[in-house]
């Protein structure tokens, strides 16, 4: 095996000699944590409920069908299943991208089935979109302005009716140096920058105003193992913060390995539910095919 970094060969290794953390090592150029140790974080109260939610598809169908899962403080949800049973349509409806055609949704108690993308935002509910190019950044916008996209109104960062341009300036820079974004200056583009300080633009910005849910959809798609294994990172420091995770990812490894409980979706169902652990991915695989009907209790949500 020959590993490139940086445009030059960095080594050759024999495959049966080497180990995955040796060839990461490589790859990025220091130590990977291949396994992200998850905190030992009790979970508080319900922060994000969702009851009996149904959504309707662009064809006029339901893709979502009567959804209910409970996420508590400090805790993350695992959702998994096959590309296109209702996650997307889910996490876009949750965050106030797509309507709720039925029931309901609550952040702390509160009602925010039908509020504006911009309330949800407002009332602590932080997104990582699955395509970060389409729904996470502005790509020739620059990164200063990304880093406060959709906060941007808030009176830190206004000088009148203008935006405060030196106010977003050294909060971008701030950022910028708390996540190790690799960018040349403030202004620099979005679109100039890697995928995966991209995804450090859009974790950077959603972090920084005390979300009390993170949805993260497809965090680390696409991402090389380094971004990777840094998104993984705030995963959990979110979950240590206190934050109630919903992590819908296509990654059943990172899903396992992440998650306190795991819901699998099937024809925009929840069909299954585990705790940490009580499944192995073979199982999560017929729960996701539908080769294995409804699990007792599965839409029931927490005790």
């Amino acid at each position: 095996i020959t590993v490139l970094r940086g445009g030059m060969v960095v080594g050759t290794v024999l495959a049966a000699a080497t180990t995955k953390a040796q060839l990461a090592e490589m790859m990025v150029g220091r130590p990977v944590l291949l396994q992200i140790e998850r905190p030992d974080v009790p979970a508080g109260d319900v922060r994000l409920s969702i009851r009996d939610l149904v959504v309707w598809g662009v064809r006029g169908r339901p893709v979502v069908r009567n959804v209910s899962l409970q996420v508590r403080r400090g805790e993350v949800y695992g959702i998994a299943g096959v590309q296109g049973n209702g996650q997307t349509e889910l996490v876009e409806a949750l965050v106030g991208l797509r309507p709720v055609a039925a029931g309901e949704i609550r952040v702390d108690g509160e009602d925010v089935t039908r509020q504006t993308v911009r309330a949800i935002k407002l009332l602590g509910v932080a997104h990582i979109p699955e395509d970060r190019q389409r729904r996470g950044l502005v790509l020739p916008m620059e990164v200063r302005e990304n880093l406060v996209l959709g906060y941007h109104l808030q009176a830190r960062f206004t000088n009148g009716p203008l935006l405060d341009l030196p106010a977003i300036d050294a909060f971008a820079q701030e950022r910028i140096r708390a996540y190790d974004i690799r960018v040349p200056t403030t202004t620099t583009p979005a679109l100039a920058l890697s995928g995966g300080n991209q995804q450090k633009v859009i974790v950077a910005r959603e972090f920084a105003f005390a979300p009390r849910v993170l949805v993260a959809a497809q965090p680390t798609r696409g991402l090389d193992i380094g971004a990777t294994e840094f998104v993984e990172q705030q995963l959990m420091a979110a979950k240590a913060q206190g934050m109630a995770v919903l992590l819908v990812s296509a990654n059943l490894e990172e899903v396992l390995s992440l998650s306190d409980r795991v819901g699998v979706m099937y024809k925009g169902e929840l069909v299954a539910e585990f705790g940490h652990g009580e499944a192995s991915p073979q199982e999560l695989g017929l729960y996701m095919t539908g080769t294995k009907q409804q699990r007792a209790g599965a839409a029931a949500g927490p005790p």
